[in-house]
């Protein structure tokens, strides 16, 4: 017997279920009840929904209906293959063979376009594997064309098309026959080929058009031996639409076996008849004469079209039919069970009672997807504090692509630790393999290195994951020692040295040489062989590079095998090969590479049961692993008692408190999908055809319908960057304007709730009900008091009795830098040491600093040298550019190297300097030229610490040695071919002694509290210094400092002035004044 339940309700449903299990058991103790689910969601909600109510959930099983007919056909039909040879994964090899044979044909002009003249074999395979997919909805849904095709009666077929749809223009019919011409054939061709490889009986038995014929045929002689393989009852739960084949066979087996079939149907009256606004205008342009209801519920009429098809199909079948409806109203003021009780009574002209009080309906409008999950994350907490009953598990969050929101969900939801009362247990389901599981994910990487730069992040991205890490011996300290390595050794991108007209001198070729040639060998040994030694590997760092060389090896290998096509039996050996070779198997990881052997293991076993014998790209062996591990979503944790994240998905109505879908953009969804041009029955639909957009139509309203008390969606509503409202998707657009019906206002401008663009907002923190929980947002909204020991002086006395002077410098350069490194021991990095990715064409401003840096040194004769040298180690541009620099660079320097050359050539004396004080010895040793000069220099423009550092040698030397001055060369920014040169004015000795007496106290002085000047930027400040109010000035001037983008060390001033109050701007001002006013008046700049 076959028996439909309908109900508005899904745990109506559900109780109905309990009571059929309990009614009856299976006359066979050790046969399991058969429930049919079309998620793997729905059956674990169904199992722990019945284990609740009788303790345990066991002797049941929930197979998806395809597999779980086939099983039924196999059981009656002994010699039925496990799988069916017309699946699409097996009948895409069979494809492949044999689109060559018929492309040249006239009728197959638009596959040869699609190919073009020499197709690749990835390209066929893509074809191949769409034609595979289009002749298996044919089986499903248009078996009967298919027998039209195999008796050449391809007239039928464009025949019924043309009756469906009698609008149709004489270019598309023309279009149509063509089609219909090469589907044909191929089909003909295809069905020819798998008879002579199978038996007449396999194949009738395969052959969906014939099969379900020949089953019913059976179906009526069974033997009563035959009858005990059918199962005693089967239970339908959950799903919204089946092919009319599958009823068609489900009804024929209720006539042995009970099928109860659960519909959730959201209208206690019949509403299939009704049509959405569109459809009825393209009717009225047809001229058809079919009757239709023209007033019903339009929600219904726009989504529903699914359901509607499947409640169709199920009135048309002679069955037993239980009606059980629940109105959801039990209070008029819960806008939610408004509207689902509108759709129960598929009524279209509903005043809904809207309070502003209500949020059982909430639209929420965002800035971006980070913004929306922080808002549902305090919308959650603020549902938690307003219903203490409302538990995780009661809610779930769906998205149209859950991947997407993933890492966003992560790093908002995991920012409080489990104790915090604010921390919500959560779940990610439905993500695909690759996106959780680094194995997979890296696995996949080593498939595809084909297209990769090699550039040295790519490479350490794979040493990143531990397995690999293991399998080479590396330890996670030596992962960051090799990317500082990387660097050094010029490893930009590219794996091999020697290209046909150039050589890539970043290429990990070069760089591991030169690695390797530095555990015998300094860089100061120079070139030898074409190499240069890089100094981190030298002695018992050599270990390091070994290891390296190693796995690059084996990575060059496999990047050779893959360059070229091989057979399947090859393939499956290289890669099991490579698991091997880059994987160190241990309990953490046995999932993942079980997975990976299972994957090979099934792609192996499809193409070897169809004969495919031909080579196989690389393209189409990552496309076969990506689709067979696809099919292992991560389901696992669904419904583990959190918060699930998921996707949506048809078939999921499974009810739920609080119902939440996130990215409900215009865009977005209803999703947009690929639509098969070859697909006949897009000309032509029928009931019952599935179309992914109107699927997605569908399991809005099935979400609407299973969301008990709360109906929250949100989209990104506001451009981030201009503020320019965006507009939601059309279904929710749909839904305020029924929502907008008999009433005064527009429920989308009225309700819609519109959030800040950033999370510190101050409207954030209002006393309503879409206030933050962020408790560090709030901090920083609130002036930050500086707590009492920061600022004050220290409890350390430093016992230092020399000092070196340039130790002293540095502190009047940076003196906060300084009392953060050196007193705190603090150290804030502002930028990152990733390695450059791509070889160089032409020199950045640091690199043509730190070359010419080197080259002043160089005698002017070995400058050839030193540019071979540089080549070789990858500092120098590719090709003709490396010499282009190479003249630029000889170009810029020249004017300085020449103003230099007479202090340059001749030998130099260290002259070692003391002055003691009070406090202390300072010491200091200075290079002295013949002249009794002390000659410093800088390929750049003059910095204030240049002049910093050649002051306080100045006064060094006013103090011994009187006649001696100090010079600093340097290149003006403003005219490259001249050179700057810094002296000061004579200072007597009184006063030399007293600032450097000044300097010393404030050095001593910084252990215990932190005594400073403004030391950047000195220029402005002496020009543009107040004469009153130099609080205000000195504020003023700090502030411009900070915004400084130029300066990588502004993050310790951004420290001291934006965390901390109360700073003495007139002693700042006055320090500066007491430091550098001499200084600033007695340079002498030429």
């Amino acid at each position: 017997m076959f028996t439909v339940y309908y109900s508005n309700q899904l745990e109506i449903h559900k109780e109905f279920l309990l009571r059929l299990l309990k009614l009856r058991s299976n006359a066979n103790p050790f046969e399991a009840d058969t429930i049919l689910v079309q998620s793997s969601g729905m059956a674990q909600w169904l199992q722990m929904e019945i284990a609740q109510e009788q303790g345990i959930a066991a002797n049941l099983e929930f197979p998806f209906p395809t597999r779980f007919l086939w099983q039924q056909y196999r059981n009656l039909l002994p010699n039925l293959p496990k799988e069916n040879i017309f699946a699409p994964h097996l009948t895409v090899w069979e494809i492949m063979q044999l689109i060559p044979n018929f492309v040249k044909q006239e009728a197959f002009k638009a596959l040869r376009l699609y190919l073009g003249e020499n197709a690749e074999q990835y390209k066929l395979y893509q074809l191949a594997k769409a034609v595979a997919d289009l002749f298996d909805q044919y089986l499903v849904y248009r078996p009967h064309w298919l027998i039209c095709w195999e008796n050449n009666k391809n007239s039928d077929v464009l025949n019924e098309i043309i009756q469906q749809n009698p609008t149709l223009s004489n270019d598309l019919k023309t279009h149509i026959q063509t089609e219909i011409q090469w589907q044909s054939q191929l089909w003909n061709a295809l069905v020819g080929q798998l008879k002579q490889k199978t038996t007449e009986a396999i194949f009738n038995t395969s052959h969906r058009a014939y099969f379900q014929q020949f089953f019913f045929d059976k179906l009526e002689n069974l033997t009563e031996f035959e009858k005990q393989k059918l199962p005693e009852r089967i239970f339908i739960f959950g799903i919204s639409s089946l092919p009319i084949s599958q009823l068609d066979t489900l009804e024929k087996l209720s006539q042995y076996c009970d099928v109860h079939l659960f519909f959730l149907n959201p209208s206690q009256y019949y509403w299939g008849n009704i049509l959405e606004q569109k459809t009825l205008d393209k009717m009225a342009l047809s001229q058809k004469s079919i009757q239709v209801i023209t007033e019903g519920n339009s929600l219904l009429a726009t989504w529903g079209k699914q359901g509607r098809d499947f409640l169709n199909t199920l009135m048309d079948f002679q069955n037993n039919e239980h009606s059980f409806y629940h109105s959801p109203i039990q209070d008029n003021s819960h806008l939610l069970a408004q509207i689902q009780q509108s759709l129960l009574d598929l009524e279209d002209n509903y005043t809904f009672n809207i309070q502003k009080t209500d949020r059982s309906l909430q639209i929420h409008s965002c800035h971006s997807p980070l913004r929306e999950v922080e808002v549902l994350h305090d919308q959650l907490l603020h549902l938690f504090e307003q219903n203490p009953e409302l538990l995780p598990k009661d809610i779930i969050v769906m998205s149209p692509n859950i991947d997407f929101y993933a890492p966003y969900i992560t790093a908002v939801f995991e920012q409080f630790k489990r104790q915090d009362p604010r921390y919500i247990p959560y779940c990610l389901c439905d993500q695909s393999v690759q996106a959780v599981d680094p194995i997979i994910h890296s696995f996949l990487s080593l498939l595809k290195i084909k297209e990769a730069k090699f550039s040295g992040e790519e490479i350490l991205a794979l040493l990143d994951i531990t397995a690999i890490q293991k399998r080479y011996q590396f330890s996670t300290s030596q992962i960051e020692q090799l990317r500082y390595w990387i660097n050094q050794a010029g490893i930009r991108s590219g794996l091999v040295l020697n290209h046909s007209n150039w050589q890539n001198y970043n290429s990990w070729e070069n760089g591991l040489n030169r690695l390797l040639l530095g555990s015998a060998l300094k860089e100061e040994n120079g070139v030898w062989q074409e190499s240069v030694a890089v100094d981190e590997s030298y002695g018992l760092n050599a270990e390091i590079s070994g290891q390296l060389n190693q796995f690059i090896c084996k990575l060059s290998d496999w990047i050779t095998f893959i360059s070229e096509s091989h057979s399947m039996e090859q393939w499956q050996t290289a890669l099991l090969q490579l698991l091997n070779d880059f994987y160190f198997e241990d309990e953490t990881n046995t999932h993942s590479l079980l997975q990976l052997h299972n994957a090979i293991a099934k792609i192996t076993e499809n193409i070897t049961a169809c004969q495919f014998d031909e080579n196989i790209s690389d393209e189409i062996i990552i496309s076969l692993l990506n689709d067979q591990l696809e099919e292992n979503k991560v389901q696992l944790n669904f419904l583990a008692g959190r918060v699930n994240f998921a996707t949506l998905l048809p078939m999921r109505a499974i009810p739920f408190k609080v119902v939440c879908l996130l990215g409900m953009n215009e865009k977005d969804f209803p999703r947009q999908y690929h639509q098969n041009n070859f697909n006949l029955m897009n000309y032509a639909p029928q009931k019952g055809d599935r179309a992914k957009r109107d699927d997605d139509r569908y399991l809005f309203l099935e979400a609407l319908l299973s969301a008990q008390d709360i109906f929250y969606i949100s989209y990104v509503g506001q451009n981030l960057t201009k503020n320019q409202a965006e507009l939601p998707s059309v279904l929710v657009s749909q839904l305020c304007d029924y929502l907008s019906k008999n009433q005064p206002e527009n429920f989308f401008e009225k309700n819609v709730i519109h959030h800040p663009m950033t999370p510190f907002s101050p409207d954030n923190f209002k006393e309503n009900s879409n206030a933050s929980y962020a408790q560090h947002w709030l901090d920083t909204l609130t002036p930050q008091q500086i707590q009492p020991d920061f600022l004050t002086s220290i409890n350390h006395q430093a016992e230092i009795t020399q000092l070196d002077l340039d130790d002293l410098i540095r502190f009047l350069q940076q003196p906060i830098k300084y009392f953060f490194n050196h007193h705190l021991g603090i150290h804030f990095s502002s930028t990152e040491n990733n390695s450059v990715e791509s070889e160089p064409f032409i020199l950045s401003n640091l690199e043509k600093y730190q070359l010419n840096d080197q080259l002043l040194t160089t005698n002017q004769q070995n400058f050839d040298d030193f540019f071979e040298k540089e080549k070789y180690k990858g500092s120098l541009p590719v090709n003709a550019f490396g010499k282009i620099s190479k003249t630029q660079l000889i170009e810029e320097l020249q004017p300085l190297y020449d103003a230099m050359e007479p202090y340059l050539t001749k030998k130099n004396e260290t002259k070692t300097l003391e002055y003691t004080n009070n406090f202390l010895i300072l010491n200091a040793n200075l290079h002295f030229s013949q002249n009794n000069q002390v000659v410093l220099y800088r390929v750049g423009d003059l910095r204030d610490k240049d002049i910093i550092q050649a002051w306080l040698y100045h006064l060094m030397l006013q103090l011994q040695y009187p006649n001696s001055t100090v010079i600093f060369f340097f290149k003006p920014k403003k005219a490259q071919n001249k050179v700057g040169k810094l002296t000061f004015n004579p200072v007597d000795n009184e006063l030399a002694a007293q600032l450097l007496n000044q300097y010393i106290q404030d050095y001593l002085y910084s252990f215990s509290e932190l005594k400073w000047g403004i030391s950047q930027e000195l220029e402005g400040f002496f020009k543009e210094k107040a004469d009153e109010n130099n609080e205000e000035f000195t504020q003023n001037y700090l502030n411009k400092l900070i915004s400084n983008d130029r300066d990588q060390d502004r993050i310790y001033l951004q420290r001291i002035t934006t965390q901390t109050s109360g700073l003495n701007y007139s002693e700042i001002y006055q320090k500066t004044q007491q430091w550098f006013e001499v200084m600033w008046n007695n340079k002498i700049i030429q």
